[in-house]
């Protein structure tokens, strides 16, 4: 293990780690509060605490779950500050918010876990069509010109298929205990 500022180090294994979860991050801090943009400052703020604060980090620990502590105080701080200032939700309620949008998100990474599982279980015919109209982003006309088909077929196999992966996410979120 090198220095903690060489290549492979502790601070390159620290932002490997950070730069996933930033969309998640922000997800959860605009859940706590109603402007945009006080949700980018406390998010900007957060992460530069979290840099700062690396050395701290003891890497057993849930890394996203630190950072949502580190978002908490800044969150926390920010609603003290505005509460004596203009109209703001209680902090009980923001606690309460919090702690709500934490369970979402473990819901949210599941779905998407049973997902991805699922994907890899549809016949390779089906997934290529989920790729092409949702993964390229392509047209379904254009998706129906490609393949030789009409366009009606496509929207009937694509119901076909998205039927298959709610049944499948819902069969795998069933059996973990967290339908």
């Amino acid at each position: 293990m090198g220095p903690p500022g060489a290549p492979g180090g502790p601070d390159d294994r620290f932002v490997t780690g950070l730069i996933p979860l930033q969309t998640r991050l922000f997800r959860y801090i605009a859940g706590l509060v109603p402007a945009r943009a006080d949700a980018e400052d406390l998010f900007q703020k957060s992460m530069l605490t979290a840099w700062q604060e690396r050395g701290r980090y003891a890497p057993d620990r849930d890394l996203f779950a630190w950072l949502c502590g580190i978002a908490r105080n800044h969150v926390r701080h920010h609603v003290r500050a505005a509460y004596r200032t203009r109209a703001v939700l209680d902090p009980e309620v923001i606690e309460q918010l919090a702690d709500r949008l934490l369970e979402e998100d473990d819901y949210f990474q599941r779905r998407q876990a049973a997902l991805t599982e699922c994907l890899d279980l549809l016949p390779d015919k089906s997934r290529a069509l989920v790729e092409r109209v949702y993964g390229a982003e392509q047209a379904v006309k254009d998706v129906a010109r490609q393949l030789g088909a009409g366009v009606e077929g496509v929207y009937k196999a694509l119901q076909r298929v998205r039927a298959a992966l709610h049944d499948c996410v819902t069969a795998r979120l069933d059996r973990e205990g967290g339908g």
